[in-house]
């Protein structure tokens, strides 16, 4: 039994990474981060990706080839586009290989996205048949960074929007 161990160890095929937790940074104007997951081939015999999973549909992941020969170095590379999000991020992706000692690894890219712009209320509701009032929500951009409410766009020509800042730096009265 021993020797058979061992025969599996010596001739195993193995994907050594440089990092397996990769945290991004964002800079203002960013939509998305990405990220490259280097490794090489340590083991004795090639080893293929077989497939890569990602946690959602905001993160993507693509390795520059399938077949890592012996002593090769390749990349998986994830994008996470942040579509809204703020807030500490932990976003994974799961590579699984035919290496029979490890066949799965789990990457991790983890970053906090600043927020712009918050809004005091997301939703107005005006009660059916009643007469239009106007209802007012306030936008507050983040003091952090360099930002300045310009415009406003609707997408229903049925509503209009004006806006003015307040007292308050950085807030907007809509």
């Amino acid at each position: 039994l021993g020797a058979l161990v061992v025969g599996i160890a010596a001739f195993g095929g193995g994907l050594v990474w440089e990092n397996e937790a990769i945290e991004f940074k964002v800079k203002p104007g960013d939509t998305e981060a990405k990220v490259e997951f280097r490794f090489a081939n340590k083991g004795r015999r090639p080893v293929r990706i077989l497939r890569l999973r990602t946690t959602c549909g905001c993160t993507a992941a693509v390795a520059d080839k399938q077949v890592y020969q012996r002593g090769e170095t390749g990349s998986v590379t994830a994008t996470f586009r942040f579509q809204g999000r703020t807030g500490v991020q932990l976003k994974t992706v799961r590579v699984t290989t035919d290496d029979p000692k490890k066949p799965t690894t789990t990457l991790q890219l983890t970053g906090t996205l600043p927020w712009n712009v918050r809004l005091n209320e997301r939703l107005l509701i005006w009660k059916l048949g009643s007469a239009p009032i106007p209802l007012e929500v306030f936008v507050q951009t983040n003091p952090d960074q360099d930002l300045k409410l310009a415009k406003v766009d609707l997408d229903s020509r049925a509503f209009s929007c004006t806006f003015k800042p307040t007292k308050t730096p950085r807030r907007y009265r809509l």
